[in-house]
């Protein structure tokens, strides 16, 4: 008798699938995992895994096609969830998913909200605010970023020179001084609900980007009218797009109390790290009945929790036999070489206030540098 496709393994892939595959045990759901990494718990959490990076950080599409086709063939595939990894390669995106039950965004949607001159005109039209943002560098560059279409993490963007002239697939924004922040939510193609508020750090490595992801910390509280737009504007957003499943929109919070919008990132983004405990089956469960057009209570009230990315500084050999304290995921095999300014693994905490929980990663942070460096050298 053939497999009920409960019983079939989902096909989740991702730059980094441990967040999703720590989530499908939390349902019981078997998965098969193809990121850029392939740690360690990765295959503990895996029916099956595999790395398929190419050089500089992204997938190798053929070996990515290759292995989904070997491990997760479509005829014995539950459906296919996808990460981050695919904002600027949605024809890739399209062929995984070919012969799939897709959980998550058409590719022809994220092209929508990756092209930063459909995605912005759309947000004016829905009246939206968000940075001054053009296609063409503005006579004076001073206090201007560069960033490139379908980028993710933070790590394509920089600070825009003289040198910089427009070229397809880069953009420029006007840089705004305030809090980094971005929202968690689920929507259904009709309406969106929210599931956490979260403020986000640079890595702060002078081997990494100035602007690199270094970490998040969710279930911080903003005045009531900021919370109250954020909401109004996920609810016009997914009325227009028709977005599904888990998705983040990053923002701006300024001075003034005034939220711009800076990108939608239409997949399940790393700060469900930061809520998955909070939900009994997990928010991969969530997920799949959010694409599925429901859209579950989402109303929780968890612990702070807090993640940070330990980067290398400088070349590294990961000791073998090191031992990875609890707290830590994401853990890379003995004797793996990480490249200066690339991710070693991750650290979380959990407080009774997002303020301790962010301080308390942050020292893990660091102490996982010393612990690694210090056996290195």
């Amino acid at each position: 008798m053939p497999a009920s496709s409960e019983q079939l393994p989902l096909l989740l892939v991702s730059a980094s699938g441990r967040a999703l595959a720590r989530s499908a045990a939390s349902s019981g759901l078997p998965v098969v995992v193809l990121d850029l990494f392939n740690d360690l718990d990765v295959r503990e959490l895996s029916v099956a895994s595999r790395g398929v990076a190419a050089q500089g950080g992204k997938f190798d599409a053929r070996r990515l096609l290759a292995a989904a086709r070997i491990m997760c063939p479509p005829e014995q595939c539950g459906g296919l969830v996808y990460g981050s990894g695919f904002e600027g390669r949605t024809g890739l995106l399209a062929r995984l998913a070919h012969g799939r039950t897709l959980f998550g965004n058409a590719p022809d949607i994220v092209a929508r909200l990756k092209d930063p001159d459909r995605f912005f005109s759309l947000l004016d039209s829905l009246d939206i605010a968000h940075p001054e943002t053009r296609l063409h560098p503005p006579a004076d560059i001073a206090g201007w970023l560069i960033k490139r279409a379908g980028g993710a993490g933070g790590s394509h963007v920089r600070a825009a020179g003289s040198r910089h002239r427009a070229r397809p697939g880069r953009y420029f924004q006007k840089w705004l001084a305030g809090r980094t922040l971005s929202v968690l939510f689920a929507a259904n193609g009709r309406d969106a609900r929210v599931i956490g508020f979260n403020e986000q750090w640079t890595a702060a490595v002078a081997s990494c980007p100035a602007y690199c992801y270094g970490g998040a910390v969710g279930g911080i509280s903003l005045p009531h009218a900021v919370e109250a737009r954020i909401a109004a504007a996920l609810g016009r957003l997914v009325h227009e797009t028709g977005l599904v499943g888990l998705n983040g929109l990053d923002f701006i919070l300024d001075g003034e109390g005034e939220p711009s919008v800076l990108e939608v990132n239409p997949r399940p983004t790393a700060t469900i790290d930061l809520y998955d405990e909070a939900f009994d089956s997990g928010l991969l469960a969530l997920h799949l009945r959010a694409c599925r057009g429901e859209l579950p209570d989402t109303h929780r009230t968890p612990a702070s929790r807090a993640h940070a990315i330990v980067y290398a500084a400088d070349t590294l050999r990961i000791p073998a036999g090191t031992l990875w304290p609890q707290w830590c995921t994401d853990i890379p095999e003995g004797g793996s070489v990480i490249p200066a300014g690339a991710p070693v693994c991750s650290v979380h905490s959990r407080a009774a206030t997002s303020t301790l929980a962010r301080d308390l990663a942050m020292a893990r942070r660091d102490s996982m540098n010393m612990l690694l460096f210090r056996k290195a050298a």
